[in-house]
């Protein structure tokens, strides 16, 4: 169903040039594409750039082209390579210590009140604790293997759909990942 709307969606941008239907796909994607370039780049700002970027060079290339199938894939591609972009001219690591499992930040949400509770902040800390522990793990891994673990257990993506975004088939994609938690496990 979620493909059948997208298509529509690209219809409607293709022919009508409709910025409702854009601003339709923005509300649909914006918050997978910002959980996954805040997973690749030091700072909330970096992230918040780059996910406004993808989504205006997306936008230009929409207008310009005609044979996009698959948006989602797309907007992961136009993301990927801005972060290559970013770390191209700007070499910085990655602070990984700020991130929580939903893509937030952990210390905007304590200050926000939102660890207010005694056992609530204790169970923050450790999800926070044990994302810090993964992602550690995950820097580890050859850039490809990184990308598809977070794209299929992060946005929960297909494999099909990580195939699309990486320019990869379907099979590879399936392997790149099996050997990726093989890795992980070895690291354990």
């Amino acid at each position: 169903m979620s493909n059948l709307i997208d298509r529509y969606l690209l219809f409607r941008i293709r022919t009508r040039r409709d910025s409702e239907a854009f601003a339709k796909i923005y509300d649909r994607y914006v918050k997978a594409l910002y959980r996954f370039n805040s997973l690749k780049l030091p700072s909330r700002e970096d992230a918040q750039d780059v996910t406004a970027e993808t989504f205006t060079k997306a936008w230009n290339y929409l207008r310009e082209h005609k044979d996009v199938t698959n948006i989602r894939a797309l907007l992961y591609r136009i993301a990927r390579n801005l972060i290559a972009d970013f770390y191209r001219h700007r070499p910085v690591s990655v602070a990984v210590d700020t991130v929580t499992n939903d893509g937030e930040f952990a210390s905007s949400r304590m200050r926000d009140g939102f660890g207010s509770d005694l056992g609530r902040e204790k169970e923050v800390m450790e999800a926070r604790a044990e994302m810090n522990i993964v992602l550690k793990q995950l820097e580890t891994l050859k850039e490809d293997y990184r990308d598809v673990v977070m794209l299929r257990l992060v946005d929960g993506l297909a494999f099909e759909d990580i195939g699309d975004i990486l320019e990869k088939s379907t099979g590879n994609v399936r392997v790149i990942f099996h050997r990726a938690i093989k890795t992980l496990k070895n690291l354990e």
